[in-house]
């Protein structure tokens, strides 16, 4: 087994979190990304993973044996087992070609998410270690899923924090990226340059076919629609009216093209979705479903967050009739189920409308939680009838 250098931890580990924080590590000049072997400050094996000194996260570790080398062997056989659950455990190709391939920590393949859409693989790096790791890396999808085309995408915080920049996609010299994806029988369009994230959000499938099933005779409100997925669904499902709002008007476009795609009848608008629930009348619809974009990424956001959950929360409330539901999500990862719901429920307080919880839910089961990492859990999805 080839050796690799090391870090010292200046205090014995006493968690089994994936992550070390900076203030844990004696300083080490290892460049940033650097595979590295860790040892508590009594020398003893602690694990292998990534190293980088300029990130508050400075050590994602990959292994915790002391047996297991840190080569293109053993990241191809975490790759393989992430893709058998999604193809074999979950069944997924049989509802959908577009889905998580890899969740990060939860996969054993911390900094690292992958998506896949149709003929496209595309993954999002959070760590410069998978940046260094590109020329293996992206064969190595691309390979696995029939030579489908593998781009990358950085986060802009990480690239930041982490010290990386991805450039523009190199097959982009071909024209935008764009392709159809089919997710329980509805066709969206995905921008994989432009779009948010990789350019979808897999995370919400279950929570879509949910609305399809609920929506029948229903006059539905899609609140931060973005490219139409809650709204798509519910005109399949033969809601009486569909209405859908984001702020993106890049997403509204495309929003529009995937009605057309679908032959779906939604009136979208460009506008705020604070603005337009402030404008809808008092008790004027049957379901209302509200996802916005993440409010908090770090702790101190999480106060301004919640107050932002309960405003949002407190107006769309007020617009729901008598006996109808309301959805509302939540994917600020610092933010608890608990202070979610309770921003919720002081928000339909403030409007003057009881709420009863029927149903918590999160992301669909493709992006798995390990119990050593609970930030997996960012996603929390609460349904509420209103009395």
């Amino acid at each position: 087994m080839e050796a690799l250098p090391t870090v010292r931890l200046k205090r014995l580990r006493n968690s089994r979190h994936p992550w070390i924080y900076r203030k844990m590590c004696v300083p080490a000049e290892h460049a940033p990304g650097t595979l590295v072997e860790v040892i508590d400050r009594d020398g003893a094996f602690v694990g292998r993973g990534i190293y980088n000194r300029n990130s508050q996260i400075a050590i994602r570790l990959l292994t915790e044996d002391p047996s297991q080398p840190l080569d293109d062997a053993f990241l191809g056989e975490l790759l393989d087992r992430a893709i058998r659950f999604r193809k074999e455990t979950l069944g997924l190709e049989g509802v959908t070609d577009a889905y998580r391939v890899v969740h990060a920590e939860s996969d054993g393949l911390p900094g690292l998410v992958v998506d896949r859409y149709g003929s496209f693989v595309v993954a999002q790096l959070y760590s410069a270690g998978w940046f260094r790791k590109l020329r293996w890396l992206l064969p190595a999808l691309s390979g696995r899923f029939g030579g489908a085309r593998a781009l990358v995408r950085g986060e802009p915080k990480a690239e930041r924090h982490e010290g990386f920049k991805v450039r523009d996609f190199e097959a982009e010299k071909g024209g935008p990226l764009r392709t159809i994806i089919t997710e329980h029988g509805i066709r969206y369009h995905v921008d994989l340059r432009a779009g948010h994230k990789t350019g979808f959000f897999c995370d919400q499938r279950d929570h879509r076919l949910r609305v399809q099933r609920l929506a029948a005779g229903k006059r539905v409100l899609d609140v931060c629609s973005y490219t139409g997925g809650f709204a798509l669904n519910a005109a399949r499902g033969g809601a009486a009216s569909v209405t859908a709002v984001d702020l993106d008007e890049k997403a509204v476009s495309l929003a529009r093209e995937n009605a057309v795609l679908n032959a779906a009848a939604i009136d979208f608008h460009h506008a705020d979705g604070f603005d337009f629930l402030r404008a809808a009348p008092a008790a004027s619809l049957d379901l209302v479903i509200l996802d916005p974009p993440k409010f908090a990424a770090g702790r101190a956001e999480i106060a301004g967050a919640l107050e932002r959950y309960r405003d949002l929360n407190a107006l769309a409330a007020r617009a729901v009739a008598g006996g109808g539901m309301l959805i509302t999500c939540s994917c600020s990862g610092p933010v608890s189920e608990e202070r979610f719901h309770e921003a919720v429920l002081h928000g339909s307080k403030r409007a003057g409308v009881g709420l009863t919880l029927i149903e918590a839910g999160g992301a669909a089961p493709d992006h798995p939680v390990r119990p050593e990492f609970p930030e997996g859990r960012y996603l929390k999805v609460l349904t509420f009838r209103r009395g």
